[in-house]
């Protein structure tokens, strides 16, 4: 009894009454926040806003992803402008961008709402190389894309200060556009704030490839998992009435398919491979590099995608890079090798800009699934005081959670950590 005493107080303690309900990272970042624990919002209407930016367009299997689009939540009066940019493979109007641009805005804020740069409309419509993956290269290219989005809907909004906000890949990329700021200084963010941020692109997205290849033993398995996920969906959405794969279906989900760790881990690393998937495919297709479809074949408007899918065969992100990503890149730069590319890639690039950066803050957790050890240290001593890390909450579960939210809103607009 004493022992079990001790380990309560031990874990009262360390968590400083945190009471975030999940302390398992996976189920964490598979179950995200409660409703009841989320941060208050309402359902904001948005704009969709739509740019020719002249990079491409896309191929006739694709046509609905053709021009780039982005999302406005704009106050009816003056009000501080967010950019709000998206994680791993995420388009702008995704749940989690919805919901963090609602929450935005009813804290006071306008937000303009960008996709990553692996959302399949950047990669065709927005991406200069149809490449996405070199992290300095990227933020370049969305560090133009802001100007020019915020130019388009300078008429719509009201505003004097702008600021950051990102989570996952878009919290990186958000810090990376701080430092092309201070230098081009076309904004001058007043703050950055970057949520479950990644430190090197690479080390992350080998984590999410191999929590799919780790726990799986053959193409078999995984096919018979897919099916019963499929089922699992479809069973709920006619016991509810429902179509849509909100929390409620995750949950009964994961009831139904009494789920333990490792079957966690596996949903987590499909999710990653679904996006891996595709972008193999569409920078294959857009950058013709004939990897897994003939650039000299007509593609048409109602094209059968079993050939292709048979052919990229599960490929991950690993994939991507080695037989697409790294080739386009080494094109316009010859002397580049795979070392310098992932440094690159990574937060240590701007390493300088973090330490001395006085505006930007990150919030994360201690059990992060996305970063190594050596990357939560790089970030507790790097960004020294500017960095909330809670004890638990995986990768973005706890993203809404209301002590966060407290958290991020007051660091934006009193520019402390709370």
């Amino acid at each position: 009894m004493k022992k079990i005493i001790l380990i309560y107080m031990i874990i009262s303690l360390w968590s400083y009454g945190y009471y975030y309900p999940y302390t398992d990272p996976y189920l964490a970042t598979v179950l995200a926040t409660p409703t009841k624990d989320m941060a208050a919002f309402k359902n904001t209407n948005f704009k969709e806003i739509k740019l020719d930016l002249n990079r491409g367009s896309a191929p006739p299997n694709l046509w609905y992803l053709d021009g780039f689009r982005f999302g406005l939540m704009a106050q009816d009066h003056e009000a501080p402008l967010t950019f709000l940019l998206a994680g791993t493979g995420s388009k702008y109007n995704s749940y989690k961008m919805l919901t963090m641009s609602r929450i935005l805005y009813q804290n006071g804020f306008s937000v303009i709402m960008l996709p990553t740069s692996f959302d399949y409309n950047f990669i065709i419509s927005a991406s200069k190389t149809h490449a996405p993956g070199f992290l300095k290269r990227d933020s370049n290219e969305i560090y133009d894309i802001m100007a020019l989005a915020l130019n388009k809907v300078k008429d719509k909004i009201q505003y004097k200060e702008t600021y950051v906000t990102g989570y996952s890949l878009g919290g990186t990329v958000a810090l990376v556009l701080g430092e092309i700021d201070s230098r081009k200084k076309h904004f001058n963010f007043k703050r950055i704030v970057a949520v479950n941020p990644t430190v090197n692109l690479y080390e992350s997205a080998k984590i999410l490839d191999d929590l799919l290849d780790d726990n799986l033993k053959n193409e078999e398995e995984l096919d018979q998992l897919l099916q019963k996920i499929i089922l699992g969906l479809m069973q709920y959405s006619q016991k509810s009435g429902k179509m849509k794969i909100d929390e409620a279906a995750i949950y009964s989900l994961f009831k139904q398919l009494n789920m333990g760790k490792e079957d966690l881990k596996i949903l987590i690393g499909i999710a990653f491979r679904f996006i891996s998937i595709d972008v193999n495919y569409i920078s294959d297709i857009m950058t013709k590099s004939g990897v897994y479809t003939d650039p000299n074949k007509k593609i048409t408007k109602f094209q059968s995608m079993s050939e292709y899918y048979s052919a990229i065969n599960y490929s991950n992100f690993q994939n991507y890079i080695e037989r697409i990503g790294f080739k386009t890149y080494k094109k316009l730069d010859k002397t580049l090798t795979m070392e310098k590319m992932i440094e690159n890639s990574s937060l240590k690039s701007v390493e300088n800009y973090l330490k001395d950066a006085k505006n930007i803050a990150v919030i994360t957790n201690e059990d992060e699934l996305i970063l190594t050890p050596d990357n939560l240290k790089f970030l507790k001593e790097t960004m020294a005081g500017k960095i909330k890390i809670y004890p638990y909450g995986g990768h973005c579960g706890n993203m809404f959670y209301k002590d966060n939210i407290v958290s991020m809103v007051h660091y934006l607009k009193r520019g402390e950590l709370k």
